[in-house]
Formats: structure tokens, C-alpha cells, sequence
């Protein structure tokens, strides 16, 4: 695994525990058409399904068939049956062993629990890269570099494990959960896979993954807030760097296609060729998924 992508994965772990905002942050962008039904399941965050929106040929993506979520730690068993009626049969579980281990997810007995995590932390980067962060030798400029490597390589470093978690979504019968930490990136990257295998156009599948900002937006200023309380626990890091990553970004998106199409030479080659879908699979899925 490359360095750089397990530092960058560290931070994106670190923005969901603090972030900060100055008068010099910018506004992030938000997605503008909330046409997705909200989930609200206490103690689990960017909770949504995925649905209510047209694809080039104007078919519907149906609701209630794919949902994205953060981690689901700390779902309650009074949650359960809120959890359950919505039919969700299968949760795919994105982090890596790791992160399972510091927060395993809780579930109704009945869930078929699969971890498809597309890397390892092998060694011990994170724990050497949470120092450098916390000793302020990653700065903004840094972080935002990392985060653009971190999406270029998770599509294109293990197409195994990328096209099993696809697969595996596509292939389902049940409404199915796929989530990471905070469900943003490797959700949300997951997410703009299956769209295009869907053929929504760009402005859709853009704005599907804005609306994580939209979602966590009240939890991230309430983290912001807490991280200024706290800078002065490790007043040399960066808390550019933290309340940068707390937010999506369009460019990060883009270096995601942009590799696929620099390493494959367009999407359509990498749903062929790296996901193993066929144009006669990939109709099937159309018609499974949309009406």
C-alpha cells in the first residue's frame, strides 16, 4: 500500500473526529438538489438512500434499493427494527481491519455483515502519520494533495477488491448498506461508480456527492467549534488541515475519473475491462435499478 494513501486515509479518519473553522475558511460547496430521502437513525450520520434522480435516458433510480451511511458504531439495538424495516438485507463495510477494530459496527443479527475494504493499513502509517499531523508537519497545502492521491489510487490500486464491492452491490436482491468511516469518500467514490455504470450524467452524480456536505454539515460545525476549544492540547498542528478535509470537494472527484481515464482511457474501458461489466450487463442493471 502506498504510503501516501495511508496518511491520506488518516486524515480523512482524523476530520471525523475534529475539524476547525476560521474566519479565513471557505464556504464548502453543497449540493443543490436534495431529492434523496434522508434516513434519520439515531447515532449514525450521512445516513441516506440513494434514489429519485434521472439518467441520461430518463429512467428513475428507484429509492430504497442502495443505501450509503457513515460507520454504524454506535447504532443502538432500539434502532434495530427502524434499521430493519427499511429491508436492508447486507451491509458492506468499506474501512479496513483497523478501523473495524477501533469501532466495529453494530448490527441486527439477522444483517449479512461483508468487510470489501479496496486496501490494508499494513505496518503502522497511521499511527506515524496521526504524529505528523498532531507535530504540525502536514499542512493544508499538504493534506489537500494527499486527499486528490488518496482518490486516484482507491479506484486504480486494487480493481479486485473495487470490482467485488460493485459486483456485490449490483448483484444484490435486497436493499443493501455500503458505508465507510464518515461516508463521504469511499462511499461516496463508490457511489459515482454505480451512477455511471447507471448512466446518470455528471451533474447528478456530482450533486449525489455533494450532499454529504449538506448532510453532516451540523455535526462538522459542531466538531469545529470543538477543535478550537482544544487547539491548545497540540498547538503546533494545522487546523487548516482539519477543517479543510472535513468537507467533499468536486476536485477530488475529478482526480478520481481523471485517473480512470488517464490509466484506462475512459470510464466506459474501466466498467468493461476493470468491473468485468459488458454493455449487456451493464442494460441489465439499468432496468434492475431504474424504471
Amino acid at each position: 500500500m502506498n504510503k501516501l494513501i495511508k496518511i491520506s486515509l488518516f486524515i480523512i479518519s482524523l476530520c471525523c473526529i475534529f475539524s476547525c473553522k476560521t474566519q479565513h475558511f471557505e464556504t464548502p460547496e453543497y449540493g443543490k438538489n436534495e431529492t434523496q430521502k434522508v434516513i434519520h437513525v439515531k447515532k449514525v450520520c450521512n445516513f441516506r438512500t440513494v434514489g429519485n434522480i434521472k439518467n441520461i435516458d430518463g429512467r428513475t433510480l428507484k429509492e430504497g434499493k442502495l443505501y450509503r451511511s457513515a460507520h454504524l458504531n454506535k447504532l443502538k439495538k432500539k434502532s434495530f427494527d427502524a434499521f430493519e424495516k427499511l429491508g436492508i438485507k447486507e451491509i458492506i463495510d468499506l474501512r479496513n481491519s483497523r478501523e473495524i477494530a477501533q469501532k466495529p459496527d453494530q448490527l441486527p443479527s439477522k444483517s449479512v455483515y461483508r468487510n470489501l475494504s479496496a486496501f490494508e493499513d499494513e505496518g503502522d502509517q497511521l499511527a506515524q502519520a496521526k504524529k505528523l499531523v498532531l507535530k504540525g508537519k502536514v499542512n493544508a497545502s499538504d493534506a489537500d494533495k494527499r486527499m486528490i492521491d488518496f482518490y486516484r489510487e482507491y479506484v486504480t490500486e486494487n480493481p479486485e477488491t473495487i470490482k467485488r464491492i460493485i459486483t456485490e452491490i449490483l448483484e444484490s436482491e435486497d436493499p443493501i448498506l455500503y458505508h465507510c468511516t464518515a461516508g463521504k469518500d469511499r462511499t461516496g467514490i463508490t457511489t459515482a461508480l454505480i451512477l455511471t455504470i447507471l448512466k446518470f450524467d455528471k451533474e447528478t452524480i456530482y450533486n449525489e456527492y455533494l450532499l454529504s456536505n449538506n448532510y453532516r454539515k451540523d455535526l462538522i460545525l459542531k466538531r469545529l467549534r470543538l477543535a478550537n476549544n482544544l487547539h491548545f492540547l497540540y498547538p503546533k498542528m494545522d487546523l487548516k488541515v482539519l477543517e479543510k478535509l472535513s468537507w467533499v470537494e468536486k476536485r477530488y472527484l475529478d482526480a478520481a475519473f481523471e485517473e480512470i481515464n488517464k490509466k484506462y482511457g475512459s470510464t466506459d474501458a474501466y466498467i468493461d475491462e476493470v468491473l468485468g461489466i459488458s454493455d449487456a450487463k451493464r442494460s441489465g442493471y439499468i432496468q434492475k435499478f431504474t424504471y
